[in-house]
């Protein structure tokens, strides 16, 4: 897995100067939250090689229409303006187009990942009853990555576990009662390029397809 952290130093660069920082003391009570939320989730093509009897060959490239990713998380704001969350995602990216120079060899599967990470956020708490932006960063492990391709009534599958993924998160959290909140933020996840070993109607392996996606997301967020 090949990591670049200047892509998370600009992503949080880029976040923080679009931030409205509150001048005020950065306080707010202490307490346990709970979050479920819907993304909208974006992966880029991808190129790597297959190396068993499936016939993909190498050199294959992989293109990916809209995702879908849902999830939630446990978190515990300090009362200092800092939190820690347990978060839970999965994500599915439906295969638009799989090709060899030129060659079309399937449109139909999907590359999707099953993730349990751990988050700290900085909020900017200002006025009560006020929006509170936020920036954090995760450390995660991928308990599932899947990447599954049918040809007509024949499904082959790629999967493996145990990978580990960082993300940067950016986005605000919106009071809608005493208790509830919206949030909505962009998440960007990085697993890098990965093997994946044949789990189902084919031999051998995946060579390095990459998984990096970035995601859009809304949740509900209720406090205690």
């Amino acid at each position: 897995m090949d990591f670049t952290p200047p892509v998370f130093a600009v992503a949080l660069s880029s976040l923080l100067s679009v931030m409205p920082f509150s001048t005020q003391a950065q306080t707010e009570s202490r307490g346990l939250y709970a979050t479920i939320y819907a993304q909208s989730t974006r992966l880029g093509s991808t190129m790597f090689d297959e190396i068993g009897n499936a016939g993909l060959g190498s050199g294959v490239k992989a293109s990916f229409g809209a995702g879908l990713g849902l999830g939630g998380d446990i978190g515990f704001r300090y009362g200092n303006g800092w939190a820690a969350e347990l978060e839970w995602n999965w994500r599915r990216h439906e295969l638009k187009s799989l090709e060899r120079k030129g060659t079309s060899l399937s449109s139909n599967g999907d590359f999707a990942t099953n993730t349990f990470l751990i988050n700290g956020v900085r909020r900017f708490v200002g006025n009560k009853g006020a929006w509170v932006p936020y920036l954090g960063a995760g450390v995660g492990w991928v308990q599932e990555i899947d990447f599954d391709i049918r040809a007509g009534t024949k499904d082959r599958a790629w999967s493996d576990g145990g990978k580990f993924a960082v993300q940067v998160i950016g986005g605000a959290e919106i009071p809608i009662g005493n208790v509830w909140k919206l949030t909505t933020d962009v998440r960007i996840l990085r697993v890098g390029s990965v093997d994946l070993p044949a789990e189902e109607g084919v031999t051998g392996r995946l060579s390095q397809p990459r998984y990096n996606p970035v995601s859009v997301q809304l949740g509900l967020r209720r406090g205690f």
